[in-house]
């Protein structure tokens, strides 16, 4: 979707708001800073949906290529946050789970001078199917796995950890539609939580 001059995929769709989300623009319905998001759900990629939030654009090639090697390069958990998780029981909820991750690795990586708040919220998005992942897989399966994958969209990358293997296309697609539609939460824990749970039962 994403081109360096914004032909094609959203071209043309107005946006003209500023805030974050509204709903009911002239009979749009929701919109992510403007921008209608059934055409999002449709066209753009999570982390495109992210930058947008993040930043108030939607990325260049250049950028969204940028941004999703950062992303991924965030996924490891420190050793201690994964003790942390491994000691929540195995009928915590995942919510609990997440916002307990959360707790720890804001002590373990406190914010400061050289730790500013999009900096934050991208270790945040990496890291939450993993802390989610993390502990589900060593609780359930008695295995502590690997974070840190190559898996290009956080979709992806939560379908592999949960899966074991690479995810279907199709699958994955589908998983990213949903995070898109509940990004409006500005990155809400109930994002993954959702996700895992239909995933799971699936």
């Amino acid at each position: 979707m994403s081109t360096e001059k914004k032909t094609g995929g959203l071209a043309g769709i107005v946006a003209g708001q500023t805030a974050i989300s509204t709903v009911g623009k002239e009979g749009v319905g929701l919109t992510y800073r403007g921008y209608s998001i059934n055409d999002l759900a449709e066209r753009a990629r999570f982390e495109e949906v992210a930058f947008l939030l993040l930043y108030g654009n939607l990325p260049t090639g250049a950028e969204l290529a940028a941004y999703r090697k950062k992303l991924i390069s965030l996924r490891g958990l420190p050793a201690a946050l994964k003790t942390v998780l491994e000691q929540l029981p195995a009928d915590t909820n995942p919510m609990d789970v997440l916002r307990t991750g959360c707790s720890a690795l804001g002590c373990l990586e406190p914010e400061g001078p050289a730790r500013d708040q999009d900096s934050v919220a991208n270790r945040l998005l990496a890291t939450f199917p993993s802390m989610l992942l993390y502990w589900h897989q060593f609780h359930q399966q008695g295995r502590r796995i690997e974070t840190q994958t190559d898996d290009q969209s956080m979709a992806g990358h939560f379908l592999h950890l949960l899966q074991g293997r690479v995810p279907d296309e199709m699958h994955e697609r589908a998983l990213d539609a949903s995070l898109i539609l509940y990004a409006e939460h500005e990155f809400n824990a109930s994002t993954f939580c959702h996700a895992h749970h239909h995933l799971d039962a699936g």
